[in-house]
C-alpha cells in the first residue's frame, strides 16, 4: 500500500507528478495507541513551483479522499497532481497547517529520494530507468560469501571513479568478481539526515535512495537508475545483493527535521508510528504495537524486493522490535508477511538475516521467527579476543561449529570483522604481521554456513575506532566517521599476500559445497578439555593446534571429506592428522597430495598456518 504514496511520475504522461500522503484512521487495523494528527490542510511545496517553495500557492493544496480496505476506511489519502514538469531533479516538502499549532514543513515519509539539503524529499522527473532482472539460480544463504560494503568508503579513492558513488561501485565490480565473493551486503542506502557523515543507521526515509550516494550534477534526472544498474550488473556477474535495512528506529532532529510520520502530528506524542515497543537503543523507536507501522515497513521491504530485485535483507538491531511472548506484532509478524510475499511471487532462496543479540541467543530467535539466519557476532568477538591475547582456547570449537543449533535450512553468517568494530588487523599491531591472521581466515572459510568479509579486509586495511561504551566516551574519534578504502595497499607486499590468501579461500569454498554444509566434528566439545580427543580431533590448547572434520554429499553416492589442521602458534608444530579414509588426500591450500594407508598422517605445520585436506570417497 505505502509504495503507492509519495511523489510518482505518471508513466502514461511523462512529466506529470502526483503527490500522495496517507494518514491512518483511528481503527484497530491501523493503531490502538496514538491519536489524530489534527490537520487543517496539506500542501506540497518545492522547487518545481514558480515561484519556488511558495506555501501560498492554491494549486498545490492536497485534497483528502478516504482509503478503504475490505470495505473499512483505514485512513485518508491527501493528493495533488502537477502540470507537466520539465525533466529535472525536484526537491519538495509537505506544508502542514494544524488546528491549534504553527504550521510545519515535513519530509514525505514515502519519498523515493533524499534531497540535497534540509532533509527535503525529492523526485527525479524524466531521465533513464532500468528493469532489474532477477538473479538466476539465487543461492541459499549458507552458500553465500558476502562482502560487506560501505558505499562512500568503497567509492572514495577507488581505481575508477564513477559519476556517483553508487556508479563507482558498478564500474569496480570486477574487483569483487576477482576476489571470488558471490554476494554484497550494502550498508544502508536509504536517506539519513543531510547534516553530516553517516553509515545510514539513522534513517528518516525508508523508500528512498540517499542523495549523497546518487549525486551526479551532470545528469540531475538520473538518480535511482544508478542503484538499479548496480544490482543489474551484480546479477549479471552472479553476485547477490543484500539490503541492510534499519527498521527498528527513525531519526528526528530539531523540529521538523527527520521522520515525516513523527512531525505529521500536531502533538508528536500522538504519532502511532513512534513509540517504545521492545528494547530501546537508538533514535525514535518505531511502535510495532500498531498495524500502520508493520504495514509501512513491510511495504518498504516489498518495494525494494519488487522494484530492485534484491536478494536478501539484513535486519538491523532486531532486539528493538522483538518480544519473545508476542508473535502477532513486531519481528515475527513482519517476517511472516515477507515470507508470504516471497512465496506468492515465486522468489526462492531470499535471505532474511537478523542482527539480534551478540551471543548465541540469537540462534533461538532465528528458529522461532522463521528468519533465514543471523549475524553470529560471537564468532567475531571470540576470535578477536583470542588474536589479541595471542592465545586460542577451547571456546574456539563452538565458534567453528557455527551452524550448531540452527534449524534445518537456517544458517549463521560468520565473520572476523565488520563495520561496527575495530579491524581484525588492529589486534595484530602492524600490517607486516598479517600472517598472524592467516589461520583465522582459513578457519572462517572452512566453517559451516555463510561467511562475510568487510571491505578492505582483503588487503589488511587497518582502521582504529573506539568500541561502543566507555572507550567511545573517552575519545574524540567518532566511531561513525569516514574510513575510505586505501586501494593502494592492495599492491604492497601485505596486500598481495592477503589477496592471494582470500582469493584462494573463496575459490576453495566455491568449488567445495560440503564446506558450506552444517556438518562438523567434534560437536559439543567440552570447553574444559584442552587436549585433542582420542580420535585426534579437537584442540591442543598448549600447542595452539586445532583439528576438525567437515563432510558432505558429493553426488553419485560419494562423500567429500575434509580434515582441517590449524596452527595458531609462533612455532612449527608436529601433528598427526586423522585422515580416516585411506587413499589420496589433497591439501587444497598448497596442492600437496599424500597417499594415506593407515588413516593418519604425520607432518609439520608451519607457524600461523593451516592445511585443508580433502578426500572424495
Amino acid at each position: 500500500m505505502y509504495e503507492q504514496f509519495g511523489a510518482i511520475e505518471d508513466p502514461a504522461n511523462p512529466g506529470v507528478v502526483t503527490f500522495r500522503l496517507f494518514v491512518p484512521s483511528d481503527v484497530p487495523s491501523q493503531f490502538e495507541g496514538g491519536g489524530l494528527p489534527r490537520i487543517k490542510s496539506v500542501r506540497v511545496v518545492g522547487d518545481f513551483q514558480q515561484p519556488k517553495w511558495n506555501a501560498a500557492d492554491p494549486t498545490t493544496v492536497m485534497q483528502p479522499a478516504p482509503k478503504a480496505v475490505g470495505g473499512v476506511t483505514i485512513g485518508q489519502v491527501y493528493s495533488v497532481t502537477t502540470p507537466k514538469l520539465a525533466d529535472n531533479f525536484y526537491e519538495y516538502k509537505f506544508y502542514i497547517e494544524f488546528q491549534n499549532a504553527d504550521p510545519r514543513y515535513i519530509a514525505d515519509p514515502c519519498t523515493r529520494y533524499g534531497g540535497s539539503k534540509d532533509q527535503n524529499s525529492a523526485i527525479a522527473v524524466g531521465g533513464n530507468d532500468e528493469v532489474v532482472p532477477a538473479l538466476a539460480n539465487r543461492p541459499p544463504l549458507n552458500d553465500l560469501m558476502i562482502y560487506e560494503l560501505m558505499i562512500g568508503d568503497f567509492a572514495q579513492g577507488a581505481p575508477r571513479q564513477g559519476v556517483s558513488p553508487i556508479d563507482t561501485i558498478t564500474v569496480n565490480l570486477q574487483h569483487l568478481v576477482d576476489l571470488g565473493v558471490n554476494a554484497i551486503e550494502i550498508m544502508p542506502w536509504t536517506a539519513w539526515p543531510d547534516d553530516g557523515f553517516s553509515w545510514g543507521y539513522n534513517p528518516f526515509s525508508y523508500y528512498s535512495v540517499a542523495h549523497q550516494y546518487a549525486l551526479d550534477a551532470q545528469n540531475p534526472s538520473d538518480k535511482i537508475v544508478y542503484l538499479k544498474r548496480l544490482i543489474r550488473d551484480c546479477h549479471a556477474k552472479g553476485i547477490a545483493v543484500i539490503l541492510d535495512g534499519v527498521f527498528n528506529h527513525a531519526e528526528a532532529g530539531a523540529p521538523p527535521r527527520g521522520f515525516g510520520y513523527y512531525w505529521l502530528y500536531q502533538d508528536t506524542a500522538d504519532s502511532p508510528y513512534v513509540g517504545n515497543f521492545a528494547a530501546h537503543d537508538y533514535g525514535l523507536d518505531l511502535d510495532y504495537a500498531n498495524g500502520c507501522v508493520l504495514q509501512f515497513i513491510a511495504d518498504a521491504c516489498k518495494y525494494w524486493i519488487d522494484n530492485f530485485e534484491i536478494d536478501g535483507i539484513r535486519l538491523d538491531n532486531t532486539l528493538g522490535f522483538y518480544k519473545s511472548d508476542d508473535r502477532g506484532h513486531g519481528l515475527p509478524a513482519l517476517l511472516a508477511d515477507l515470507r508470504d510475499h516471497l512465496s506468492t511471487t515465486g522468489r526462492k532462496n531470499f535471505s532474511l538475516i537478523l542482527e539480534h543479540s551478540w551471543d548465541y541467543d540469537a540462534i533461538d530467535v532465528v528458529n522461532k521467527v522463521g528468519a533465514t539466519g543471523c549475524w553470529l557476532d560471537k564468532y567475531r568477538s571470540g576470535t578477536m579476543d583470542m588474536l589479541g591475547r595471542r592465545q586460542i582456547d577451547p571456546g574456539i570449537m563452538r565458534l567453528l561449529d557455527a551452524c550448531r543449533d540452527f534449524g534445518e535450512g537456517r544458517s549463521a553468517v560468520s565473520y572476523i570483522e565488520n563495520h561496527d568494530h575495530q579491524r581484525f588487523m588492529n589486534k595484530v599491531g602492524t600490517r607486516d604481521q598479517w600472517y598472524r591472521t592467516r589461520p583465522y581466515a582459513i578457519a572462517l572459510f572452512t566453517s559451516p554456513g555463510a561467511v562475510m568479509i568487510y571491505n578492505g579486509q582483503e588487503w589488511g586495511q587497518m582502521d582504529w575506532m573506539p568500541e561502543p561504551g566507555p572507550e567511545e566516551r573517552q575519545t574524540s574519534i567518532k566511531r561513525v566517521s569516514p574510513r575510505p578504502l586505501r586501494w593502494n595497499e592492495l599492491n604492497d607486499g601485505t596486500g598481495q599476500s592477503l589477496w592471494d590468501l582470500y582469493t584462494k579461500l573463496t575459490a576453495i569454498r566455491s568449488a567445495h559445497p560440503a564446506l558450506r554444509s552444517p556438518n562438523f566434528h567434534p560437536r559439543f566439545w567440552d570447553e574444559g578439555n584442552r587436549q585433542l580427543g582420542p580420535d585426534l580431533f579437537g584442540i591442543d590448547a598448549d600447542r595452539q593446534i586445532v583439528i576438525y572434520h567437515r563432510w558432505g554429499d558429493a553426488g553419485n553416492g560419494r562423500t567429500d571429506r575434509y580434515t582441517v589442521v590449524l596452527n595458531f602458534s609462533d612455532s612449527i608444530q608436529r601433528v598427526v592428522a586423522p585422515l580416516n579414509v585411506n587413499g589420496v588426500w589433497e591439501d587444497l591450500l598448497s596442492g600437496w597430495k599424500i597417499n594415506v594407508t593407515d588413516g593418519r598422517w604425520g607432518f609439520d605445520v608451519g607457524e600461523h598456518n593451516g592445511h585443508v585436506f580433502w578426500n572424495r570417497s
